[in-house]
């Protein structure tokens, strides 16, 4: 008798569809062009075949991270489709606050921090009304949470009592996610307005940021660092006869196949990644980003 069939954990609501993409309770559609190719998802239902929130979920997929125009294109395809969802969502936020998830000295999960790092940050000088700096600028803070190794405390705990004190209008969460999909890995971005879990990329759920939670709409921006041993092998053995699920079942009864992995060139690749993360937000969030 077969035991309980062991799941590949994902963070993209895309690689949760099966071939079948007609559904009653979530929308499908995919376009591309010569560099990129977006996935969009529209979860009608509380209760889905993904498995997931109501909201929209765009996924954009790309090759090529290391010429300098195409990750202007990925930043700007991430830009307009976050603003598509402000648009959807009725938002025109003049308090943001932007917070980066992750432990900045862990390469494969210090995406947030990093980002952080390069928003332009300017309430501060909001608070002290220097309108000869502001134009073409919205009122931005920023935050690095940490973990809860770092600090003792949620993320949670941490970005309520900050939101509870700034009171922005929108809270945009950037993290590091897992792929199910080695070829995946930082290659693709997934967008939500459903919110996040920080430590969800290295399999360490903590409690949710989002509109329910913290009373302030949330967008979620996050991309593959990492993947599971557990995929890794499942990749392997479709190459084979063998079952897969079968397989993968019985190794995971005395195996941890959720050990996450993350490629030895993502030292490198970081720097790139958080590069169209971070210019995609500042033109984003300041009008006038581009002139300043």
């Amino acid at each position: 008798m077969k035991g309980k069939i062991y799941s590949i954990r994902s963070d993209f609501a895309d690689e949760l569809l099966t071939k079948d993409v007609t559904s009653e309770t979530y929308t499908y559609t995919e376009k591309k062009n010569d560099h990129l190719t977006s996935h969009y998802i529209r979860v009608l239902a509380k209760e889905n075949e993904l498995g997931k929130e109501i909201g929209d979920y765009v996924t954009i997929e790309f090759q090529d991270i290391f010429d300098h125009d195409l990750r202007d294109e990925i930043a700007v395809a991430i830009q307009e489709n976050m603003q598509k969802m402000l648009d959807e969502m009725h938002l025109d936020p003049q308090k943001i606050l932007v917070v980066g998830l992750g432990n900045r000295f862990i390469t494969s999960d210090a995406l947030g921090p990093e980002v952080a790092d390069d928003i332009m940050v300017t309430a501060h000088l909001y608070t002290y009304e220097r309108k000869e700096l502001l134009d073409g600028t919205r009122n931005v803070a920023v935050i690095q949470p940490g973990v809860m190794g770092q600090t003792g405390m949620e993320s949670f705990a941490i970005v309520d009592a900050i939101s509870k004190s700034y009171e922005p209008d929108l809270i945009i969460a950037v993290d590091a996610l897992a792929t199910r999909n080695t070829d995946r890995i930082n290659r693709v971005v997934q967008i939500n307005n459903t919110g996040i879990q920080p430590g969800s990329g290295v399999g360490n759920h903590r409690l949710s940021l989002s509109q329910k939670t913290l009373g302030v709409p949330v967008i979620a921006v996050g991309i593959a660092t990492v993947t599971s041993i557990g995929a890794i092998l499942k990749e392997a053995l479709l190459q084979t006869d063998i079952d897969a699920d079968e397989i993968l079942s019985a190794l995971h009864e005395h195996n941890n196949l959720d050990l996450v992995v993350t490629p030895k060139s993502m030292d490198d690749e970081l720097k790139h990644l958080s590069y169209i993360v971070s210019k995609s937000l500042n033109i984003l969030i300041h009008p006038g980003y581009e002139r300043l």
